[in-house]
């Protein structure tokens, strides 16, 4: 075959640059950059059928990882499957490398089978689009510098996706004995290498021409989705000590000093104009939390500050946004200085909360509000395991619930905030470990995304837990949405499939739970390892659900 220029130099560059990892999909056309991914000796490549969730995998590898993934597909509608990894990818800023192969330029718009308009195709989602040249062989220095141009753009603040758009003409498959071609780059050092990668961290700059510390009186901060990190939850917890009252939601991985039941504050909108504050900082990305964006709207503080170190455009989910400063992080508190204790006047609301939910729970039921308060404190009792969140009901119900995750980790795909790929995300993220992965869905989220069971990648330490109501039981909680004549046939999806066959099919142990009792006597031994990936179903009455869930919600109204 005439093997396509500079498709080998492009991976070994990416490869020295640090990309470990790739998911390929499998087709025709790809099948020389599949070659060039599977034949080099330090890229571990996986094989998914399905693009859209092959795409979610690769995500839940960048996750894990840490560091960037390539995703490869063939031509056509195959890279518009991955799509919505991308887009999701792009919100939560993660980096993946995009590799589409493609027509040659001449058969673009001919009418030619598998052929679509690639170029700039995932548009404003993805921060470079590189158009692949593999006519002619080029100079090493151009592959060095193109390489390195899409692996620092994928990692520069703030990181996310790089689509590479390759056009690939026939013949596809090498001769029987034929050699992939070697990578003319030379083999760069790692001084050379670190010379590469430019540090793209932003330069110190001084708060005080944002603000005077002294004048401020009251400060909330609220996280947003971001990754456990130990340092910042320190500097996190000794804020709470001062009666700083630090907010998120269970995505923002925050420790348990930091557990104020925000949502169930603000429900007694009584309580808002007392918790205004004269400076609010965000770190993070997105809010689950409706009720905090809408406080923060409405309250208006005086100063706003959103701590990025280079966001996309001006990010300001709250509409009280004065300033965006840029830093990082840990770069923020080592340069503010909190002055002081102050009076935190969420204290007292949050403890009157706990002690309504204390005398709530303590009374049993099987219903999903009551049930997830159990798991949360199943999970966390577990050593070092790991919780991939679905939405949307999901999620928001670990911010309900009297327990909290402060010592396990939580993920969720609320960058786009879809239910595409949840439990994708969740198996690509379980690869490598050995500690406990586990993904909680409900039915529509796990039987739209049930491909993400279909590869040979399901490892032994993924639990999947499935609550079944029959529908999308988030619409039953929604204002005007639940009073809607279409609710059933046309909002909540309404099905009658079950996980059992799925599991058989995939050979995951099945269980199911339709009592308590049943739960109670699974949960004992779905949770233990040393057994194959398991997936227990939780049977449930979404009617049942939403009425618990607003008798619930009123107790903190008043």
């Amino acid at each position: 075959m005439g093997f396509p220029a500079g498709i080998v130099e492009l991976v070994d560059i990416l490869s020295q640059m640090g990309v470990e990892e790739a998911v390929i999909c499998p087709g025709s056309r790809n099948a020389p950059l599949m070659l060039a991914l599977v034949r080099h000796p330090k890229i571990h490549c996986y094989s998914i059928s399905d693009e859209r969730s092959g795409g979610f995998f690769g995500l839940g590898r960048v996750l894990a990882s840490k560091k960037p993934v390539i995703l490869c597909c063939t031509s056509g509608s195959a890279a518009l499957n991955f799509a919505p990894a991308i887009v999701e990818a792009f919100f939560q800023e993660l980096p993946l490398l995009i590799f589409t192969a493609d027509r040659p330029a001449e058969w673009i718009g001919q009418w030619d089978g598998q052929t679509i308009y690639q170029k700039e195709l995932y548009g404003k989602h993805v921060k470079q689009f590189i158009d692949f040249p593999t006519d002619t062989l080029q100079e090493a220095n151009y592959y060095v510098d193109l390489g390195v141009g899409a692996y620092q753009q994928t990692c520069a603040e703030p990181k996310g996706p790089v689509h590479i758009n390759i056009p690939i003409s026939e013949p596809f498959y090498p001769s029987q004995g034929e050699l992939l071609p070697l990578s003319s780059l030379p083999i760069l050092s790692a001084n050379e290498l670190r010379k590469l990668d430019k540090n793209t961290h932003v330069k110190p700059i001084d708060l005080n021409t944002y603000f005077d510390v002294k004048k401020v009186q009251s400060i909330l901060i609220t996280v947003g989705q971001r990754p456990s990190n130990v340092q910042e939850n320190d500097y996190f917890t000794q804020l709470a000590l001062l009666g700083i009252p630090v907010i998120g939601d269970a995505t923002a991985n925050l420790p348990a000093t930091c557990q104020v039941f925000h949502d169930l504050v603000l429900a007694n909108e009584e309580n808002w104009s007392n918790l205004k504050p004269d400076l609010h900082i965000h770190f993070g990305k997105s809010f689950v939390s409706k009720r905090i964006k809408q406080f923060l709207r409405r309250v208006k503080p005086t100063k706003s500050f959103l701590i990025h170190p280079n966001p996309i455009g001006r990010p300001d989910p709250f509409q009280s946004l004065t300033d965006v400063i840029p830093m990082d992080t840990l770069q923020f508190f080592k340069e503010f200085d909190f002055l002081g204790q102050q009076i935190n006047h969420w204290k007292p609301l949050s403890q009157k909360i706990a002690n309504i939910q204390a005398e709530y729970f303590n009374q049993s039921s099987f219903t999903e509000l009551h049930i997830y308060n159990d798991l949360i404190q199943k999970i966390e009792n577990l050593d070092g395991a790991e919780v991939h969140m679905a939405n949307s009901l999901a999620i928001r119900y670990v911010n309900w619930t009297s327990e909290h995750f402060s010592q396990t980790e939580v993920f969720s795909n609320r960058g786009t905030s879809g239910i595409d790929g949840c439990l994708s995300t969740a198996v690509g993220a379980s690869q490598k470990r050995s500690k406990i992965l586990i993904s909680i869905l409900g039915d529509v989220a796990f039987q739209y995304d049930k491909n993400a069971l279909w590869n040979q990648y399901v490892p032994n330490n993924l639990r999947i837990i499935v609550f079944n109501n029959g529908g999308g039981g988030i619409f039953r909680n929604l204002e005007g949405a639940k009073e809607l004549p279409e609710l059933n046939e046309f909002m909540e999806t309404q099905q009658n499939f079950t996980a059992k066959n799925t599991c058989l099919d995939a050979g995951l142990n099945y269980y199911s739970a339709r009592s308590l009792e049943e739960w109670n006597v699974i949960s004992e031994q779905f949770f233990k390892t040393g057994q194959q990936a398991s997936l227990v179903e939780i049977f449930t009455n979404s009617i049942d659900n939403a009425d618990t869930l607003k008798k619930y919600m009123d107790l903190f109204r008043a």
